[in-house]
């Protein structure tokens, strides 16, 4: 028996995605805590990248709420009026940059797929760090770490979530992660968030998990209004 090929990727995508997945998160909070009805970002890339943090019609000091939630998403950031793009726009700039780039990795691991039935699965944490993980045949097992975005293949040529897919899927979500997309040679799927979640959608996700027909699992999760479903 050949032995796994499982994998830890230093990827500048990568770190990519996880700085834009903080930053999303990192928004949410001062959202929630500045009580505001928008959050406005621009991410100054450079060798140190900088986030540049206005509000929305505010309750509170959004100046504050920027000093009190910097470090804890390990962000240089700051005040600033030159800050113009709602927040909400990251959800689908992290799926974007991953369709840029880590994409086109994970469409050959899909072939591989294809042709011997084993999945593979792409994992990215929170502070950049990335894993390839090779699985069995039809299924691969997701190692339970938080996690900003994943990615994994289908031996098919339609990306329709298993059960076991959406439980993967759902945990990810709940634990702030931004998304996950599963590829196929045929179209990929990816299934992302674009807001926060409320107690109402976890509970709705959850009981997505017991629904036993793939399809009708994932047409409830493409109606809540806090994900979004798109093919690529």
């Amino acid at each position: 028996m050949r032995p796994k090929q499982n994998i830890l990727i230093e990827d500048k995508s990568a770190e990519r995605i996880a700085f834009i997945s903080r930053t999303t998160n990192f928004a949410e909070d001062v959202l929630e805590d500045a009580e505001c009805e928008d959050v406005l970002v621009d991410i100054e890339w450079s060798a140190e990248p900088k986030v540049l943090v206005n509000g929305w019609q505010c309750n509170y000091d959004v100046e504050e709420s920027i000093e009190i939630f910097m470090d804890k998403y390990d962000l240089d950031a700051m005040y600033s009026e030159n800050a113009r793009i709602s927040y909400t726009r990251l959800y689908d700039e992290v799926v974007n940059t991953y369709m840029e780039t880590l994409h086109y990795r994970m469409k050959n691991y899909a072939s591989k797929s294809y042709a011997t039935r084993r999945e593979y699965y792409l994992g990215i944490l929170f502070d950049g760090r990335a894993f390839l993980l090779e699985g069995e045949e039809d299924h691969v097992i997701s190692p339970g770490i938080p996690q900003c975005f994943s990615a994994h293949t289908h031996p098919s040529n339609m990306p329709v979530p298993s059960r076991q897919d959406l439980r993967v899927i759902t945990r990810l979500l709940i634990d702030r992660g931004v998304g996950h997309v599963i590829e196929t040679v045929g179209p990929s799927l990816a299934i992302y968030r674009v807001r926060p979640l409320t107690l109402e959608d976890w509970e709705k996700m959850k009981n997505v998990q017991s629904i036993e027909n793939p399809l009708e699992a994932l047409q409830v999760l493409s109606k809540l209004k806090a994900l979004r479903t798109r093919y690529f």
